[in-house]
């Protein structure tokens, strides 16, 4: 239960941040989002709220690999951190977050995890760092993994 007021605190700075810089924020230029503010996405995900319903949390570790693209995703293997029954798979999937647009992808499903609630964060981040519908479009098709050559 506290990490929900973590959260909704978290969201509420952001929001009093991005409306004190008024119209100044508008000629600043966009910065990406934070490893922590990556995490609170991740702490969002609808599969994380399922994991929560059934009294159970979940944890992710950042990946490090050289397919991937991390000079603009951070990279989040997710799990179940306390499943009681420990026989079988704890991975609850991989997940991906753009630093530029706070898009989630979705690496096993291919696809971005899009929510009213994920969607109202992403709202409130990229006001926090003045990224623009015209930012968000040229790093809308990044992928998490580089192409091989």
């Amino acid at each position: 239960m506290w990490r929900c007021w973590v959260i909704a605190a978290f969201a509420i700075v952001l929001s009093i941040l991005s409306w004190s810089a008024g119209p100044l924020a508008d000629s600043l230029k966009a910065e990406s989002i934070t490893l922590y503010e990556a995490e609170v996405l991740i702490y969002l995900l609808p599969e994380a709220h399922e994991v929560r319903s059934q009294g159970m949390d979940v944890g992710w570790e950042q990946q490090q690999s050289p397919s991937l693209n991390l000079d603009d995703f951070f990279v989040f293997w997710v799990v179940n951190a306390k499943r009681k029954d420990v026989h079988g798979s704890v991975t609850i999937g991989f997940f991906s977050v753009n630093k530029h647009t706070a898009d989630i992808w979705d690496n096993d499903l291919g696809d971005f995890v899009v929510t009213p609630e994920l969607q109202g964060v992403q709202r409130i981040l990229r006001e926090a760092h003045h990224i623009d519908e015209g930012t968000v479009q040229k790093f809308h098709s990044q992928r998490p993994f580089l192409e091989r050559r």
